[in-house]
């Protein structure tokens, strides 16, 4: 699937990330805007063990999945 850059808000995806994350995302975001494309991308893994809020927004991430209760990304827009 194709995205137009002017469709994306990056901005306001940003602000949703939590504050833990933030070097991660910044991280990721740089390798990106930085990359050779002639290289090949080597992003760290994160592999510390989940927290009990990160296994329950899996779990219902999971239900949400198995109920086909997801939003399709060309909708995202009406909701920005």
């Amino acid at each position: 699937m194709s995205i137009r850059k002017e469709d994306v808000h990056l901005h306001t995806l940003i602000v949703l990330i939590n504050e833990r994350d933030t070097q991660l995302v910044y991280d990721f975001i740089k390798v990106v805007i930085e990359k050779d494309h002639d290289k090949e991308i080597t992003i760290e893994a994160d592999n510390s063990p989940l927290t009990d809020r990160e296994k329950e927004i899996l779990k219902q991430a999971n239900v949400d999945i198995e109920n086909d209760d997801l939003v399709d990304w060309d909708d995202v827009g009406a909701y920005i």
